[in-house]
């Protein structure tokens, strides 16, 4: 262990007095006594009882220097760095999920900009996928563009956490509830039982879960698949499970350009203990060239249901037929890539489309996005709609 003190008194000042009480709580130290100022916690270890006393108001001027002595303790106890127990302190109340990435060209702990982009926003779209997976009520293979309020809530309060030691880190943690005792209060500074067993766990702790679940699923579905050669069928039956074309697109994404490997770990927060232990997951190269091809056929096949498509009708096309295709360049809600996208009208909507193509009016439509090939199409088109021109 290396003998690092912490002395800089805004990082100890950060540390609340609640996030040190739930600590210490989780690590099964006991109050034994409570003045206006602090709480006495004793332990005992090996037959050797330790005390520590905790601050409870963060204005008291020696509060810093409190917390310092309540970390140099702990520390003694734990034969850990103080630095590392003042991060655990800070995380006490979240989940986190780590990516440790394994690029072959790099220096230990760096990445390629390009790559490094690329990783980020990858593990953005995996948690929001899991997310997605816990708010929908029906598994979906193809995930809409746009989500419902709590992903997006759970996406603003998510946080980006320092990287590690070695390969190249990334991390991402969210708050989660405490768990409440069972008189229903969640006392920090007394020592109350958890709540039962069975107690339903709250949405942030669930798409933790669903997050490893799922990038479990998608490792035995790709080991599956390279045994079971041109069968996509593992990942078809992992659907259930979170596995989506969103997130296969996400775990490709980690690999960057070059489809190097990396692990996908979890941590859950001591405020609240999970039940279960998890084993890091990782990825390797054939991996994801399984899964980039997974991600395809699963958009080929399952098309991603009532989107909403607003562009310009940049081609028409009809033969001696009550339908006509046209092709429409815009954006799909909720994404930000400018595509072109085939649909075939009824009689009614070619005839509007016609008129919006001669003003070069904006049109909107709805319907199911699906991939052919190289070509995207808009199945089951309706609420076909033309916006007035600009020059009108």
């Amino acid at each position: 262990m290396i003998d690092v003190h912490v002395v800089d008194r805004q990082a100890l000042q950060a540390r609340s007095p609640v996030d040190l009480a739930m600590y210490l709580r989780a690590h099964e130290w006991q109050s034994q006594h409570r003045t206006d100022t602090h709480v006495l916690w004793t332990k005992i270890v090996d037959g050797d009882e330790f005390e520590t006393t905790l601050p409870v108001d963060s204005s008291l001027r020696d509060y810093g220097s409190r917390v310092r002595d309540l970390l140099e303790t702990l520390s003694a106890v734990e034969g850990r760095s103080e630095l590392d127990i003042l991060q655990d302190i800070s995380y006490v109340s979240m989940d986190g999920h780590y990516v440790r990435a394994f690029p072959a060209e790099s220096s230990p702990g760096m990445i390629g900009l390009e790559d490094g982009v690329l990783a980020y926003e990858s593990l953005r779209n995996l948690f929001m996928s899991a997310a997605y997976s816990v708010s929908s009520e029906v598994p979906r293979a193809v995930q809409p563009a746009r989500k419902p309020a709590e992903v997006l809530r759970l996406l603003r309060e998510a946080q980006i956490g320092p990287g590690g030691e070695g390969s190249y880190v990334l991390s991402v943690h969210t708050p989660v509830p405490p768990r409440l005792t069972s008189t229903g209060q969640s006392s920090l500074f007394e020592d109350h039982p958890f709540d039962d067993e069975n107690a339903l766990e709250p949405y942030e702790r669930r798409v933790s879960l669903r997050l490893h679940e799922a990038v479990q699923a998608a490792l035995s579905a790709a080991n599956a698949t390279l045994t079971e050669a041109d069968s996509y069928t593992p990942f078809t039956n992992a659907i259930k499970y979170g596995v989506s074309a969103n997130l296969c697109e996400a775990l490709v994404g980690l690999g960057g350009e070059s489809s190097h490997s990396f692990e996908i770990s979890s941590s859950f927060a001591l405020a609240r203990p999970a039940r279960l232990a998890v084993k890091p997951v990782r990825f390797r190269r054939d991996h994801l060239l399984v899964i980039r091809s997974a991600a395809q056929e699963l958009r080929a096949r399952l098309p991603e249901e009532d989107v909403l498509l607003n562009g310009h009708v940049v081609r028409l096309h009809r033969e001696a037929s009550e339908t006509g295709e046209v092709s429409i360049a815009g954006i799909v809600e909720g994404e930000e890539i400018f595509r072109r996208i085939w649909i075939t009208l009824s009689e009614a909507d070619y005839v509007k489309a016609t008129t919006a193509h001669q003003l070069m009016s904006k049109v909107s439509v709805r319907g199911d996005l699906a991939r052919r090939g190289n070509k995207s199409y808009l199945l089951n088109a309706h609420a076909f709609e033309v916006s007035e021109s600009e020059d009108s």
